[in-house]
């Protein structure tokens, strides 16, 4: 079972950095902003991943909460802002 979770995470680790390219190609801002909320939710499942396959399930899944807690309060206030400012639309 730890062999699955190993390539599990290699898979999302994998994807996670493909998700790279297109974050620093897009002009966009709406675009930039959903691929970081996507990458955020990869990290969240890259972290309990590790916890699962380090056996210390209950510290990562924490770290992972506060991690998308964080994100979201993030992601709350940057919505705010470029829907308060219209954004740029890479014009």
């Amino acid at each position: 079972m730890k062999t699955f979770f190993i390539c599990y995470l290699i898979g999302i680790i994998f994807l996670t950095l493909l998700m790279l390219i297109p974050l620093f190609r897009e002009k966009s801002v709406y675009n930039r902003f959903t691929g970081i909320l996507v990458m955020c939710t990869n990290v969240i499942l890259i972290l309990v991943l590790i916890g699962f396959i380090d056996g210390r399930r209950d510290m990562y899944v924490d770290i992972a909460i506060s991690y998308a807690v964080l994100g979201f309060i993030s992601s709350v206030i940057v919505a705010k802002f470029l829907g308060s400012k219209g954004g740029n639309n890479g014009n």
